[in-house]
């Protein structure tokens, strides 16, 4: 079997995965938190740029922000 290159440990994967499909990020983040999915209202993903070029190298940030209801 052939050893992946890339998993999601690589933060990119991980944060374009997210950026792609955030009603996953938004049910990670609900089950993280230990509160309802219904419970959140709004939910926006900021700065979805993935800086520098090469997969391989570490800068990648995700910012959420987020309300609450109850």
């Amino acid at each position: 079997m052939r050893k992946l290159e890339y998993t999601f440990k690589t933060d990119t994967l991980f944060k374009m995965l997210f950026v792609q499909y955030p009603e996953l990020l938004k049910k990670l983040v609900a089950d993280l938190l230990g509160i309802s999915l219904e419970s959140i209202g709004q939910f926006v993903i900021r700065n979805p740029e993935m800086p520098p070029e090469n997969l391989g190298d570490k800068f990648c940030r995700l910012d959420i922000n987020m309300t609450v209801n109850g």
